[in-house]
């Protein structure tokens, strides 16, 4: 059975999951309520997996590296394996992931996946850090795949709640020729979006150039607040339901360093769209923040 830690602080309580070090609660004090996603499998099992070392899905779940081909589904493996706790205190949990025989069969790198999850007032800080202990050059994505209830309450309307954004001037989106993305466009920054399920009715919203999205309701002072300035990507999801027109109860809002495979995509790793890459000996960090108001 995986262990569960706990963060507290006058204002929140988080519990997160050793197995894919998975946020698990995002409890607010103030307003008794649990914002995240309860994980009901009705829906989707999961509730925040980190998505490593790859977002979304590779074209035919296969890829080319060092003229090898290696097999890996959607989204990757650290959301399903077990991380080690390596520090803990009053106001922080970090947890490690360090490359072995298993992940080496889909992903041939030397690495350590550190994990780190802050409180701050009424916010949470989730930083990721990858380390290179490879002798060659490593190419990676990761990504936060976060859901949160919508509505918050469940004597509210789904109706009433919408999205919030802060952007750049430029802002591009993303599309799909499921499951692959087809290509992108220049699109007037989006500043409010309401939430039903038509929205959802082609998967996921991805943009690049946005900063920030707020979760909010037109009929209480409620929001919460998901902020990763100058990542390359963000995803909102939920599962749309075509027989019904409805949704989920709940939304991903997700700050991605990577995106899934191109339509025409050479399978090559290091090609791919959205990859990043870590010289010898260096490291890749990175932060996003959930904030409860």
């Amino acid at each position: 059975m995986a262990f569960i830690s706990i963060l507290e602080n006058s204002s929140l309580l988080i519990e997160v999951n050793e197995h894919g070090a998975e946020l698990n609660k995002l409890f607010s004090k103030k307003h008794n309520l649990d914002f995240l996603w309860s994980g009901d499998s009705t829906y989707w099992g999961r509730k925040s997996p980190i998505l490593f070392p790859i977002v979304g899905r590779l074209k035919d779940n296969e890829t080319l590296i060092d003229d090898k081909i290696f097999n890996m589904n959607q989204h990757g493996f650290a959301r399903d394996c077990t991380f080690k706790l390596i520090n803990e205190n009053k106001n922080s949990i970090r947890y490690s992931l360090i490359a072995n025989e298993d992940t080496r069969k889909r992903f041939p790198y030397n690495f350590e996946l550190l994990i780190t999850y802050e409180l701050h007032d009424n916010s949470i800080k989730v930083l990721w850090n990858v380390k290179n202990i490879d002798s060659k050059i490593i190419y990676f994505s990761i990504g936060a795949h976060p859901a949160f209830n919508v509505p918050f309450k469940s004597d509210e309307k789904l109706e009433d709640y919408y999205l919030a954004f802060k952007t750049k001037e430029d802002v591009e989106k993303y599309t799909f020729e499921l499951p692959y993305i087809k290509g992108k466009s220049k699109v007037k920054a989006p500043e409010y979006i309401s939430i039903k399920p038509e929205v959802f009715k082609n998967d996921a919203l991805i943009y690049n150039g946005v900063d920030e999205v707020t979760l909010k309701s037109t009929n209480n002072d409620m929001a919460l607040n998901v902020t990763f300035k100058d990542f390359p990507f963000v995803g909102i999801w939920s599962p749309y339901y075509t027989e019904t027109n409805t949704m989920a109860p709940f939304v991903c809002i997700e700050p991605w360093y990577g995106i899934a495979d191109l339509k025409d995509s050479t399978n090559v790793f290091k090609n791919k769209l959205g990859v990043n890459k870590i010289e010898v000996g260096e490291e890749f960090n990175a932060s996003y923040e959930i904030t409860i108001t």
